[in-house]
C-alpha cells in the first residue's frame, strides 16, 4: 500500500496528533529529513514518486504535463504489469492528473475522488470486497489548506487538516488489518509527500519546500530512524576577509540604500564593476543588489537576483527601458556559505559574471542604452524596497571600470586597500562591519558615500553554527525501488531508476524442495544448452530467468506443463529461474556451463 499525502511538512506532522501514522512509524523505517531535491511542484513531484526518476528524465516541470517522457520512464505500474500481469493493481486519487497522466491505463482499477474522506471510504470498501496486490492512494486536502491558510506548523488550520487526514489513513489501515488472510499476508505500507511549503506556496528551493518525510512500515522491517548528519563549526567569512561582522537581512522589508550620487550614474557608456559577498540558505524572486525597479527586467538599471522564479542559480540583469540582457547561469549559492559575486559591465562590449573569482558566463550588452534611475544603490531589495532578500551581505564594492579577470580572482577573498591596482577607480566600498554606527553604513572608499540601513541587523561572522548534511537521507526516487524490492521484482538497468531501496531483501522460496517439490522439476542442473521444466500438476502462469545482478533476461507466459528453455546463448555462470503460479513463486538457482 503506497499512500501519498500532498503538501505535508514533516515539522507540522511532528506536532499534529496522528496516532495512525505514528503506529506506522513505530513499526518500520522513518525519516523526517527526506528531500525533494528537484522541483517542488506536484506534477514533477508525483512523477518522481511514481516513476523513480527526476525531471531530467520524466521531463515534467509543472502541472500541465506537456512534453512528458512517460514512454521512456513510466510509472511503476507498468513494471508490475510487465513482470506479472496477474498482479491486481488499483489507484485512488484526489488529484486526478496523477491517474490521468502519470499512471494512465496501467492500473487495473482507477478512481478519481475529490474529497479525502470519500477516498478513504472507497479504498476501505475496496480492500474489504476485493483482493488487491498493490494499492496507491493520494490524499490532497492538506495541500489545499496549505495554499489557503499557510504551510506552517504554526497554522491551526494546517495542523487540523493533517489530523483529519490521519483519521482517513486509519480507516484504510483498519480495513487492511481486518482482511481474513491478513495474518498470512506480507504488506508493506509506504507513506510520503511530494513537497512541503512556505507561506501559502511551494515550487521554490527553500528547505521548507524541499523537506519531506518517508515511512516504510511492515512487521518484516526493523524499526529505524534516518536523520540528517550534523557538525558544529566556527563560521567565518571563508577565512579570507578580516570582517568581524556582516549585515543580515530577514527579508521582511529591510534593505540598505546608498543615496543618489552622480558618480553612480553610469548612463549609456560608463564601464563599471559591481562586487559583493553574500550568504543565504534559500532562494526566491529576490533582489540582492542593484539600482532598478525589479518588476521588469526591461526597466532601466542593473540587478543581481535569482533565476526566475526561485533559482537555484543566481543571475544578473541589465536594462534600459526598451532592451534587457540576462545571464542566468550563476551557480547555486543557497548553501549557507559565503560567496563572492562579481559582474563587470563593458558598455560597448560584454557583461561578464564571476562567482568566487571564477568567470562563469558573459553576454553582449553593447546595445543597452541609459541605465540611470537617479535613486542610488540598494542592497537586499530593489529600488522600491521590494523583492527583499533573506541573506547576509558584506564587502559591497563599486568600480567605474571593467576589472580584469585576474584582478577579480586575486582580490575576491581580500579586503580592498590602497594596494589594489585599481584603487583609484573605487567609487564605493561598504564592508558592512561597522556595527557601532547604528543606522549608518560606512563607505571605506575615498568618496565617503555613507549608506542608510533600513531595518537590517549586524551578525558576527566568527560564530559557532551547526551545518546539516542530508546526503544519507531518502529522496522521492527511493520509493519506487523500495516498492519493487518488497514485491521481489528485480530492477532492470534499462529502467534507469535513480533511487535506492530503503528496506531489507525480499523473501522468496529459493529451492524447489521448500515449496511444491512434487509439482515442478528442473533439469539438468548444471545445464549446457537446454533446460527442461516439467510441471506435474499445476500449469505455470509465467517463467523468468534473472542473472545475479537481478536483471531479467527471459520473461514469458506459458500454458503447458512441459517447457524447454534454450540457454545456449547465455554466458557461463549462476542464474535464477522463477516459476510463477497464481498462489506462489518458486525460485531456483541454476548453473550454466
Amino acid at each position: 500500500m503506497y499512500i501519498g499525502i500532498d503538501g505535508c511538512r514533516p515539522d507540522a506532522l511532528e506536532i499534529a496528533n496522528t496516532p495512525h501514522l505514528d503506529q506506522l512509524i513505530q513499526n518500520g523505517l522513518y525519516s523526517p529529513d527526506a528531500l525533494n531535491d528537484d522541483i517542488t511542484i506536484s506534477g514533477p513531484g508525483w512523477s518522481a514518486m511514481l516513476c523513480g526518476v527526476t525531471s531530467d528524465k520524466h521531463l515534467v516541470t509543472n502541472n500541465n504535463f506537456d512534453g512528458n517522457n512517460y514512454e521512456s520512464y513510466p510509472s511503476f505500474f507498468q513494471f508490475l504489469n510487465n513482470y506479472n500481469p496477474s498482479l491486481h493493481t488499483v489507484s485512488f486519487c484526489h488529484w486526478s492528473p496523477i491517474n490521468d497522466f502519470i499512471i494512465g491505463e496501467e492500473a487495473d482499477f482507477k478512481l478519481n475522488i475529490n474529497a479525502d474522506l470519500e477516498l478513504a471510504n472507497q479504498a476501505a470498501s475496496y480492500l474489504t470486497l476485493n483482493n488487491p496486490d498493490v494499492m496507491f492512494l493520494h490524499f490532497d486536502d492538506i495541500d489545499g489548506v496549505g495554499h489557503s491558510f499557510g504551510f506552517s506548523p504554526d497554522q491551526e488550520e494546517y495542523i487540523d487538516i493533517i489530523e483529519k487526514t490521519d483519521s482517513c489513513i486509519g480507516m484504510v489501515t483498519a480495513a487492511l488489518q481486518q482482511r481474513p488472510n491478513y495474518a498470512e499476508e506480507d504488506w508493506l505500507i509506504l507513506v510520503s509527500t511530494d513537497h512541503g511549503g512556505i507561506g501559502t506556496v511551494h515550487g521554490g528551493n527553500t528547505f521548507e519546500e524541499q523537506n519531506v518525510f518517508v515511512i516504510a512500515s511492515s512487521p518484516s522491517i526493523p524499526t529505524s530512524l534516518i536523520t540528517k548528519d550534523s557538525s558544529l563549526i566556527i563560521d567565518s567569512v571563508e577565512d579570507c576577509l578580516e570582517n568581524e561582522y556582516a549585515l543580515t537581512f530577514d527579508g521582511n522589508n529591510d534593505f540598505v540604500n546608498v543615496p543618489q550620487n552622480e558618480i553612480f550614474n553610469f548612463g549609456d557608456s560608463q564601464d563599471f564593476t559591481i562586487e559583493c559577498r553574500v550568504r543565504l540558505n534559500n532562494t526566491g524572486d529576490f533582489a540582492i543588489i542593484g539600482n532598478k525597479n525589479w518588476e521588469s527586467g526591461i526597466n532601466p538599471g542593473f540587478i543581481f537576483s535569482f533565476k526566475y522564479p526561485a533559482g537555484p542559480e543566481w543571475k544578473v540583469n541589465i536594462g534600459d527601458g526598451n532592451n534587457r540582457v540576462d545571464i542566468n547561469t550563476g551557480g547555486s549559492i543557497a548553501d549557507n556559505e559565503w560567496h563572492t559575486l562579481s559582474v563587470s559591465f563593458d558598455r560597448d562590449g560584454w557583461m561578464k559574471m564571476y562567482q568566487d573569482g571564477i568567470i562563469i558566463d558573459s553576454s553582449d550588452i553593447s546595445f543597452i542604452g541609459n541605465i540611470d534611475t537617479g535613486q542610488g544603490l540598494f542592497f537586499g531589495a530593489d529600488l522600491e524596497g521590494n523583492f527583499n532578500t533573506p541573506a547576509q551581505i558584506a564587502e559591497v564594492r563599486t568600480w567605474n571600470t571593467v576589472l580584469p579577470e585576474d584582478i577579480i580572482n586575486e582580490w575576491h577573498c581580500i579586503s580592498v586597500d590602497a594596494g589594489h591596482p585599481h584603487f583609484d577607480k573605487l567609487l564605493g566600498y561598504w564592508k558592512m562591519n561597522n556595527i557601532n554606527d547604528g543606522i549608518n553604513i560606512q563607505d571605506s572608499s575615498p568618496n565617503s558615500n555613507t549608506a542608510n540601513n533600513n531595518g537590517a541587523n549586524w551578525i558576527e561572522t566568527n560564530t559557532e553554527i551547526t551545518i546539516y548534511n542530508y546526503d544519507n537521507t531518502p529522496r522521492l526516487t527511493d520509493l519506487v525501488p523500495t516498492l519493487l524490492h518488497h514485491l521481489c521484482i528485480p530492477i532492470q538497468e534499462e529502467w534507469e531508476l535513480e533511487g535506492n531501496s530503503l528496506i531489507p531483501d525480499c523473501v522468496v522460496s529459493t529451492t524447489l524442495e521448500q515449496n511444491n517439490t512434487n509439482n515442478f522439476s528442473i533439469s539438468p542442473n548444471p545445464v549446457k544448452d537446454i533446460v527442461q521444466i516439467q510441471c506435474q500438476e499445476l500449469i505455470p502462469i509465467r517463467i523468468s530467468l534473472s542473472n545475479t545482478a537481478g536483471n531479467i533476461l527471459f520473461n514469458q507466459q506459458f500454458s503447458q506443463k512441459n517447457i524447454s528453455i534454450d540457454l545456449s546463448s547465455y554466458t557461463s555462470g549462476i542464474y535464477w529461474i522463477s516459476i510463477y503460479h497464481k498462489d506462489h513463486v518458486v525460485t531456483q538457482k541454476i548453473i550454466k556451463q
